[in-house]
C-alpha cells in the first residue's frame, strides 16, 4: 500500500486545529509575559535561539555542539550555528566546555522548563476539539507509529526522532500537548527519512537544498537562492559553488546565471522522494488495516479543521 506524503502533511496541519486553543488558554490564565528578547530573535526559523534552546533540552544532560546540531539542522552554515550557541552562552543559558561543547546551565534548564510548563498550563482545562473516543483513537494511532519507528533497526535510523521524544510531555499532561509533540515527532522522523534518502549522493546539506530549490521552481540563480535562504548563513558565492557542483554532476545545466534541471537531475530528485516515502512508511502495512488508515486520515483532517 502506498501512502505518499499525506499522513506526514496531515500530522503537521492538525496543529492548526489545536493552536487556537493554546492561544485561548493563554488568555484564560492571563499570561501576558513576553518571551525573553533573545528567544524572539529569528522566531520561526530552525536557526534561531528559541529552537536551539529546544535542542538543548532534548540533548540535556548531553552537551550541544556545532556538529551535533548540524546532524539535523544540516542546511545551516557552521559559522551561524556557532554564533547562535555563543549568543545562548552570553545569556548564561549555556556554558562553553571543551572541544566546542556547550552544556545547559541551571538558568538554561529553568528557562527551558518554563517554556514547556507554560504550554501545558495554557492547555489545561481546554475542551478537546473532538470527542473523547475520537481523541483517544487518534492518540493511539500516533503511539503505534512512534513505537514502530523507535524499534526500527534498519535505515533510515531514528536519530532525530529519539531526541525529539526526549521532550515528550508527562503522561498526566493535557492530551493536546501530547498531540503537538506527536506532530513534532513526525517531523523529526521525516527528517531522518529524507536525510537518509539524499545523503548517499555525498553532498553537503546546502548543496542539496539549492538543488531542491531549483527543482521546486523557487530559484534559477545563485542570487535567487541566496535571497531565499539568507537565514541559513551561507554567502551567494557559496551557493554559486553549490550550483557549479550540481552542473558538474549533470543534474543541472547552466545558461549564463540561469540553471535548469536535466533529465538526470529529475531522476535523482524522483528517486530521493520515493526513498523518503519508503523509509517513512515502511512497516505501516503490517501496523494498520486499510480501514484504520482511512480512519487515521479522517481524524487528522477533523482535528485540522476543528473550530
Amino acid at each position: 500500500m502506498y501512502h505518499g506524503i499525506e499522513f506526514y502533511n496531515l500530522s503537521q496541519a492538525m496543529v492548526n486545529g489545536i493552536w487556537p486553543l493554546v492561544m485561548a488558554g493563554r488568555e484564560a490564565v492571563g499570561d501576558t509575559e513576553a518571551p525573553p528578547a533573545l528567544l524572539q530573535v529569528r522566531r520561526g526559523r530552525a536557526e534561531a535561539p528559541a529552537w536551539y534552546m529546544v535542542q538543548a533540552m532534548e540533548f540535556h544532560p548531553e552537551p550541544l555542539s556545532v556538529a551535533r546540531l548540524r546532524v539535523r539542522d544540516t542546511y545551516a552554515a557552521p559559522k551561524l550555528v556557532a554564533a547562535l550557541l555563543e549568543m545562548l552562552a552570553s545569556e548564561g543559558w549555556l556554558r562553553p566546555g571543551r572541544e566546542g561543547e556547550y552544556h545547559l546551565t541551571a538558568a538554561g534548564l529553568a528557562q527551558g522548563e518554563k517554556m514547556t510548563r507554560r504550554m501545558a498550563r495554557w492547555l489545561e482545562g481546554q475542551a478537546e476539539p473532538l470527542g473523547e473516543d475520537e481523541m483517544g483513537q487518534l492518540e493511539g494511532y500516533f503511539e503505534k507509529v512512534i513505537h514502530l519507528w523507535l524499534d526500527e533497526q534498519v535505515p533510515p535510523g531514528n536519530w532525530c526522532l529519539r531526541y525529539s521524544r526526549r521532550r515528550a510531555p508527562e503522561a498526566e499532561a493535557p492530551r493536546l500537548a501530547r498531540l503537538i509533540q506527536y506532530s513534532a515527532d513526525f517531523n523529526a522522523y521525516r527528517d531522518d527519512a529524507h536525510m537518509a534518502a539524499w545523503r548517499p549522493y555525498q553532498l553537503e546539506g546546502y548543496v542539496w537544498e539549492a538543488f531542491a530549490f531549483v527543482c521546486g521552481g523557487k530559484a534559477e540563480t545563485a542570487h535567487d537562492i541566496y535571497q531565499a535562504l539568507l537565514y541559513r548563513g551561507y554567502s551567494e558565492y557559496a551557493f554559486a559553488g553549490a550550483l557549479a557542483q550540481l552542473v558538474a554532476k549533470g543534474w543541472l545545466v547552466a545558461e549564463g546565471d540561469v540553471h535548469q534541471v536535466t533529465e538526470d537531475g529529475w531522476a535523482v530528485r524522483e528517486d530521493v522522494e520515493i526513498a523518503t516515502n519508503h523509509y517513512f512508511y515502511a512497516g505501516w502495512d503490517d501496523l494498520f488495516h486499510e480501514e484504520e488508515l482511512t480512519r487515521f486520515s479522517e481524524l487528522l483532517v477533523a482535528l485540522r479543521d476543528a473550530k
